[in-house]
């Protein structure tokens, strides 16, 4: 009686130990299906936000007519201007007028 009451006791924690494996593996199941959805959301949500950027980049992009040049477009073009302006100044300043240096452009060349 005792190897028959031993036996149900196994059996009984056997089973009791795959119920709770099982539950785990599903707990466990849930909680990355859970992950990948707040994970599919985030991206979403971010690729949302990058298209809204980039619609009002769109609707912002003749801004040298609506505004006073904040814009990364047209500040780049007035860095070039600034640029060329600085380089005029300095060829002022310089020995020789800068229509002058483009004759002498002759020297440069290879001979034949």
């Amino acid at each position: 009686m005792a190897k028959k009451t031993a036996k149900k006791i196994g059996l009984g924690l056997a089973l009791t130990g795959i119920a709770a494996g099982a539950g785990a593996a599903a707990i466990a199941i849930m909680k990355k299906k859970k992950r990948e959805e707040i994970y599919h959301e985030a991206e979403l949500k971010a690729m949302n936000e990058l298209d809204e950027l980039m619609n009002e980049i769109d609707e912002t992009d003749d801004c040298c007519s609506e505004c006073d040049c904040s814009c990364s477009d047209c500040s780049d073009e007035h860095d070039d201007d600034e640029d060329y302006e600085q380089v005029t100044d300095e060829a002022e300043q310089g020995d020789e007028p800068i229509s002058d240096m483009a004759d002498n452009d002759d020297d440069m060349r290879p001979q034949d």
